[in-house]
């Protein structure tokens, strides 16, 4: 049974440190399947390819509408995969939310946004939160509720979600065009895994003997950081600089730059044996969010590598949750579960309204 108590910051980084020298190596890239025993809904509309801006296929999403009891209008789940920003087909890899969601009476949009190669940050943040406007705006035509919008994502989808989530209460970001008064806010977010403050990683992993798999090291000019970021002096893509060589550039990717005062609730969620990203890339956030007063919640899995199935099937795992008030308490116990997922989106969406 999962064990609760209050927690101090010196203590979770002590238990940080214990966690870290009994990391396992366990790599897989696989999905966790839908729960079997998620309520049944009546037939899912789909709609594809519906276009939220003029670049193709890069802004593209789909949404599944399932057809519920009453026609009561759905919250939504905005999904976003990973890819090291390298796709814009990214809507695609459903990572198995729609037959997760679906069931449970929410409509889901899985988004696509442009690759590195066709357009550097910050187009890719650009692109989140007008998919974000787009929906909005369509939301009474396919029966959505405009004002419950939760969005999730992994690894650099985590980073969308982040992002997402950090700048919900910024109305225009310098240099976004295309706002017209339409909020680009979601009201909950759950990054799994994602990559935030790119100029730590590769250092992070080295001082904490973290696995360092292929994508590493992070500050290599032809990195995915190192694509997605225009260092001044580049001449893409021919000649490409680190990350290190423009930090300023590099900062203002980082989720956590935007974060000043109120902010959204976030669950983050990753693996201590992630070869891929470091676990700081989500205490980061965590910390920053919840040293600014906002409620944030932050699960750490030792077994766990660059994978939801293996973050979400842990049999051990430890949370850190900080409500309104600051207060924290930590909660050590089997990995939680869609069905817990499920809950802190329910309960933060249903509080918003």
């Amino acid at each position: 049974m999962p064990h609760t108590r209050v927690e101090s910051p010196e203590r979770r980084r002590g238990i940080l440190i214990a966690l870290t020298a009994a990391l396992a190596m366990v790599i897989s890239m696989t999905m966790l399947s839908a729960d079997a025993d998620a309520k049944s809904v009546g037939e899912v509309t789909t709609y594809e390819n519906l276009a939220y801006g003029p670049a193709t296929p890069g802004n593209l999403l789909d949404l599944y509408v399932p057809d519920v009891e009453g026609n009561a209008k759905l919250p939504l789940i905005i999904w976003h995969s990973g890819s090291a920003w390298f796709s814009n087909n990214a809507k695609n890899s459903t990572g198995g939310i729609p037959d997760e969601f679906n069931p449970r009476g929410y409509a889901v949009a899985t988004i696509s946004i442009r690759s590195s190669f066709d357009a550097r940050f910050p187009a890719q943040g650009y692109d989140v939160r007008a998919a974000i406007r787009f929906l909005r705006e369509n939301a009474e035509t396919y029966g959505i509720d405009s004002d419950r919008f939760a969005f999730m994502g992994n690894s650099s989808g985590g980073w969308a979600t982040a992002f997402a989530a950090t700048t919900s209460d910024i109305m225009t970001l310098p240099g976004e065009s295309g706002v017209d008064g339409t909020s680009s806010a979601v009201q909950v977010a759950v990054p799994f895994f994602p990559p935030t403050d790119f100029l730590s990683m590769d250092q992070f992993a080295a001082d904490n003997g973290l696995p360092m798999g292929f994508a590493y090291p992070h500050d290599s000019p032809t990195s995915p950081e190192g694509f997605l970021v225009e260092c001044p002096g580049e001449v893409f893509p021919i000649t490409l600089l680190s990350i290190q060589d423009c930090p300023a550039e590099t900062e203002q990717v980082d989720p956590s730059s935007y974060i000043d005062g109120a902010e959204i609730p976030m669950w983050l969620l990753h693996g201590l044996s992630d070869p891929l990203l470091p676990f700081n890339q989500s205490l980061l956030v965590y910390e920053a969010s919840t040293a600014e007063g906002n409620e944030a919640r932050l699960t750490l899995v030792p077994s766990a590598g660059h994978d939801v199935g293996q973050v979400l099937s842990g049999t051990e795992s430890t949370t850190w949750a900080t409500n309104r008030g600051g207060q924290e308490t930590v909660t050590e116990g089997p990995s939680p579960t869609w069905d817990d997922i499920e809950q802190f989106i329910h309960v933060n969406l249903s509080r918003d309204r």
